[in-house]
């Protein structure tokens, strides 16, 4: 972009933002959704979130939450970005009860119930 473009720009923006109106800015949040190919572990259990969360369209806080789980949300914890025994695990569900029901989507795997096996 030459200098002439760049200060007429840089012009404008202001003007909108002085007159009152509003400039799109780009997200820094990354709106791909990011898929199970991302996992490094496989999990494959069915569970629930024991806190409410939120439901990010990819394994971090740097991509979209589309909405939250609330509270003992049912979901199908097919594997994990990370392992569960270190900090910035994401685990890849697929919601099975709630306002999300049937969608797949990343949590914070910290936030995903482990169930424990007794024998």
């Amino acid at each position: 972009m030459n200098t002439f473009t760049r200060r007429t720009a840089t012009v404008a923006t202001t003007g909108t933002l002085l007159l009152g109106g509003a400039v799109a800015t780009a997200s820094t949040a990354s709106a791909a959704t990011v898929g199970a190919g991302a996992c490094t572990h496989q999990i494959k259990i069915n569970t629930d979130v024991y806190t409410t969360v939120k439901f990010r369209t990819g394994p971090g806080t740097g991509y979209t939450a589309t909405g939250q789980l609330s509270r003992g949300t049912d979901v199908y914890w097919q594997c994990n970005k990370g392992r569960n025994d270190k900090p910035n695990a994401w685990g890849y569900v697929m919601v099975k009860s709630g306002a999300h029901k049937g969608k797949k989507g990343w949590v914070a795997a910290q936030y995903i119930n482990v169930p424990m096996r007794l024998n």
